[in-house]
Protein backbone atom coordinates (compact mmCIF):
# COMPACT_ATOMS: atom_id res chain seq x y z
CA UNK A 1 0.00 0.00 0.00
CA UNK A 2 2.83 2.39 0.88
CA UNK A 3 4.42 1.85 -2.58
CA UNK A 4 1.12 2.75 -4.21
CA UNK A 5 0.94 6.02 -2.25
CA UNK A 6 4.51 6.92 -3.27
CA UNK A 7 3.75 6.11 -6.87
CA UNK A 8 0.60 8.25 -6.74
CA UNK A 9 2.53 11.19 -5.17
CA UNK A 10 5.28 10.93 -7.81
CA UNK A 11 2.74 10.98 -10.62
CA UNK A 12 0.92 13.91 -8.99
CA UNK A 13 4.12 15.95 -8.62
CA UNK A 14 5.16 15.34 -12.24
CA UNK A 15 1.68 16.11 -13.53
CA UNK A 16 1.57 19.40 -11.64
CA UNK A 17 4.99 20.68 -12.67
CA UNK A 18 4.98 24.01 -14.48
CA UNK A 19 6.13 24.60 -18.05
CA UNK A 20 5.79 28.40 -17.97
CA UNK A 21 9.32 28.96 -19.29
CA UNK A 22 8.32 27.45 -22.64
CA UNK A 23 5.53 30.01 -23.02
CA UNK A 24 7.78 33.08 -22.89
CA UNK A 25 8.30 35.09 -26.05
CA UNK A 26 11.75 36.31 -26.98
CA UNK A 27 12.02 39.91 -28.18
CA UNK A 28 14.89 42.29 -28.82
CA UNK A 29 14.05 45.41 -26.77
CA UNK A 30 15.97 47.54 -29.30
CA UNK A 31 13.14 46.88 -31.78
CA UNK A 32 10.41 48.22 -29.48
CA UNK A 33 8.91 51.44 -30.86
CA UNK A 34 7.33 52.88 -34.00
CA UNK A 35 8.96 52.44 -37.42
CA UNK A 36 8.26 53.90 -40.87
CA UNK A 37 9.36 52.69 -44.31
CA UNK A 38 8.31 52.58 -47.95
CA UNK A 39 7.15 49.19 -49.24
CA UNK A 40 6.29 48.00 -52.74
CA UNK A 41 3.19 45.97 -53.59
CA UNK A 42 4.14 42.30 -53.66
CA UNK A 43 1.31 41.47 -56.06
CA UNK A 44 3.08 43.14 -58.97
CA UNK A 45 0.91 46.24 -59.40
CA UNK A 46 3.91 48.48 -58.76
CA UNK A 47 2.18 50.50 -56.05
CA UNK A 48 4.01 51.75 -53.01
CA UNK A 49 2.89 52.47 -49.48
CA UNK A 50 4.18 54.24 -46.42
CA UNK A 51 4.18 51.44 -43.85
CA UNK A 52 4.17 52.22 -40.16
CA UNK A 53 4.50 49.45 -37.65
CA UNK A 54 4.60 49.66 -33.88
CA UNK A 55 6.25 46.98 -31.77
CA UNK A 56 5.31 46.93 -28.11
CA UNK A 57 7.40 45.44 -25.30
CA UNK A 58 4.66 42.87 -24.59
CA UNK A 59 5.16 41.29 -28.07
CA UNK A 60 2.03 42.91 -29.52
CA UNK A 61 1.84 45.72 -32.04
CA UNK A 62 0.18 47.10 -35.13
CA UNK A 63 0.92 47.72 -38.78
CA UNK A 64 -0.69 50.13 -41.25
CA UNK A 65 -0.10 50.85 -44.91
CA UNK A 66 -1.08 54.10 -46.66
CA UNK A 67 -0.93 53.20 -50.35
CA UNK A 68 -0.12 55.79 -53.01
CA UNK A 69 -3.67 55.42 -54.39
CA UNK A 70 -5.10 56.46 -50.99
CA UNK A 71 -6.09 52.98 -49.81
CA UNK A 72 -5.44 52.29 -46.14
CA UNK A 73 -4.85 48.85 -44.65
CA UNK A 74 -4.12 48.05 -41.01
CA UNK A 75 -3.92 45.14 -38.60
CA UNK A 76 -2.88 44.23 -35.10
CA UNK A 77 0.11 41.90 -34.86
CA UNK A 78 2.15 39.78 -32.51
CA UNK A 79 5.89 39.52 -32.86
CA UNK A 80 9.02 37.86 -31.59
CA UNK A 81 12.71 38.14 -32.43
CA UNK A 82 16.16 36.75 -32.02
CA UNK A 83 19.31 38.81 -32.42
CA UNK A 84 18.92 38.73 -36.21
CA UNK A 85 15.44 37.42 -37.13
CA UNK A 86 12.04 38.97 -36.56
CA UNK A 87 8.76 37.07 -36.87
CA UNK A 88 5.40 38.81 -37.34
CA UNK A 89 1.93 37.29 -37.21
CA UNK A 90 -0.65 39.63 -38.70
CA UNK A 91 -3.92 39.04 -36.84
CA UNK A 92 -6.25 40.11 -39.68
CA UNK A 93 -5.45 36.99 -41.70
CA UNK A 94 -3.29 35.05 -39.20
CA UNK A 95 -0.37 35.20 -41.65
CA UNK A 96 3.11 34.63 -40.20
CA UNK A 97 6.35 35.74 -41.83
CA UNK A 98 9.96 35.83 -40.70
CA UNK A 99 12.73 38.08 -41.97
CA UNK A 100 16.32 38.94 -41.20
CA UNK A 101 16.96 42.38 -39.70
CA UNK A 102 19.91 44.60 -38.92
CA UNK A 103 19.87 47.67 -36.69
CA UNK A 104 22.18 50.64 -37.28
CA UNK A 105 22.44 54.38 -36.66
CA UNK A 106 22.12 54.02 -32.85
CA UNK A 107 19.19 51.61 -33.38
CA UNK A 108 17.22 54.27 -35.30
CA UNK A 109 17.46 52.44 -38.65
CA UNK A 110 16.28 48.90 -39.23
CA UNK A 111 16.95 47.09 -42.50
CA UNK A 112 14.62 44.12 -42.96
CA UNK A 113 15.30 41.50 -45.62
CA UNK A 114 12.29 39.28 -46.27
CA UNK A 115 12.51 35.59 -47.09
CA UNK A 116 12.01 36.42 -50.80
CA UNK A 117 14.95 38.87 -50.79
CA UNK A 118 13.05 42.16 -50.62
CA UNK A 119 14.97 44.75 -48.60
CA UNK A 120 13.09 47.53 -46.78
CA UNK A 121 14.71 50.30 -44.76
CA UNK A 122 12.71 51.52 -41.75
CA UNK A 123 13.38 54.60 -39.65
CA UNK A 124 12.35 54.95 -36.03
CA UNK A 125 9.63 57.59 -35.61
Amino acid sequence: MRKLIYLFLTVLIVACSSDDDNNSVSINPDLVGAWSGIITDSEGTGGTANQIFTLNSDATGSVSNLWDDGEVWSSALVWSSTSSTITFTITVDNETDSAEYELSNNNDTCVITSSNGIVTVYTRI
